[in-house]
């Protein structure tokens, strides 16, 4: 039993030093615009047991929460060095608990497990954030939550704009 344990940690070591192993993503400190769009897909399940205008109703709710129905989200966001060299956390959301993991990294692409905790249920899914030159880079981002009538997917996409060095009263995240 003690050589299979031994075994799987020296098996996993490689994983482990990779996934700390953060990359930085080559783009520019400092402050940043994010637009970002969400659309969330309500179980068949539960849509199929609705009335149309039921139905109608629920899916203008989730739109307004998701913020679809008002359009995308802009937000100012500030990138210091310290941030850059941790696994990036555009959405962070004080409203839930959430956990990210690093999966890969590199000075073009970083990929990041989330797993969100709220008291509606727990979500997960891949963030993934590619760098198109040090001004602009976009993410997106797929979630997931299993529930009694099926699965909800949500689908996160963001775009950026460098807007300049200095990060004005907006704090590094």
């Amino acid at each position: 039993m003690k050589k299979q344990i031994v075994t799987g940690a020296v098996l996993l070591l490689p994983l482990i030093a990779a996934a700390a192993d953060i990359k930085p993503l080559a783009v520019k400190p400092g402050l940043w615009e994010v637009t970002v769009t969400s659309k969330v897909q309500l179980p068949d399940a539960l849509l199929s047991q609705m009335s149309p205008d039921r139905r109608a109703q629920m899916e203008a709710n989730m739109a307004a929460r998701s913020g679809q129905a008002s359009g995308p989200k802009v937000v100012k966001v500030c990138l210091d060095k310290d941030s850059l060299s941790r696994a990036l956390n555009l959405g962070a959301d004080t409203r839930q608990n959430c956990r990210r993991k690093l999966f890969s990294s590199s000075p073009t692409r970083q990929e990041v497990d989330v797993e969100c905790t709220q008291e509606n249920g727990k979500f997960s899914g891949r963030m993934t954030i590619e760098t198109l030159s040090p001004d602009a880079f976009k993410g997106s981002m797929q979630m997931t939550r299993e529930g009694g009538m099926g699965m909800m997917k949500i689908n996160v996409s963001a775009t950026t704009k460098y807007l300049g060095p200095d990060c004005g009263d907006v704090k590094p995240r």
